[in-house]
């Protein structure tokens, strides 16, 4: 590897500090989801957004129970997205490599982990309140739809990584066609 491509051992060491303090951050995620059992309160976050007659009419079946538990768990746990896109830019440049085809892929990949989180959190409270209410008469379904200012800047931001990162691909391969012909 060139010496011009290199990051300094400052800033390897910084970025192989944030990989770890991001892996703790994933385990710290996985903790908190046991200790507070945080599908539940999701699941009851979506319940007290319900009309009281919505309420009276849903029914719980053990199928209906794990599927709001596996919806309100994978909203939850999309966090753990954006940690492993993280995880994986820092390990890549803590190798010291900065303008590399690994490194490229690595804040593409992030730019799609912060997208994709973005749009899982944008719809999964649409989902919960659906298979809620999925089973009910006519009438007392419900049907909500927020959305929320962070979700878009997150998706914006994401796009904008990934398009970055398509830049950075094709100055990589500009920088490779180059020194074949020095």
């Amino acid at each position: 590897m060139e010496p011009q491509n290199l990051l300094p051992d400052s800033t390897r060491l910084i970025c192989r500090i944030l990989k770890w303090l991001a892996i703790v951050i994933a385990g710290v995620i996985g903790v908190i989801f046991v200790a507070t059992d945080a599908s539940t309160l999701i699941v009851e976050a979506a319940w007290n957004g319900l009309q009281d007659n919505v309420r009276e009419a849903v029914t719980y079946s053990r199928g209906k129970t794990w599927l709001l538990h596996g919806l309100a768990s994978i909203g939850y746990f999309s966090l753990l997205l954006i940690v492993l896109g993280a995880v994986r830019v820092f390990a890549v440049f803590q190798k010291g490599a900065a303008f590399s085809v690994p490194a490229v892929r690595a804040v593409r990949f992030f730019g799609l982990m912060i997208f994709l989180f973005a749009a899982i959190r944008l719809v999964m409270p649409t989902l919960i309140v659906l298979a809620l209410t999925l089973d009910n008469d006519d009438g007392l379904r419900s049907l909500t739809i927020s959305i929320d200012m962070s979700e878009i800047i997150l998706l914006i931001i994401g796009a904008a990584i990934l398009v970055i990162g398509q830049i950075l691909t094709q100055a990589v391969d500009i920088a490779r066609e180059n020194n074949q012909f020095i």
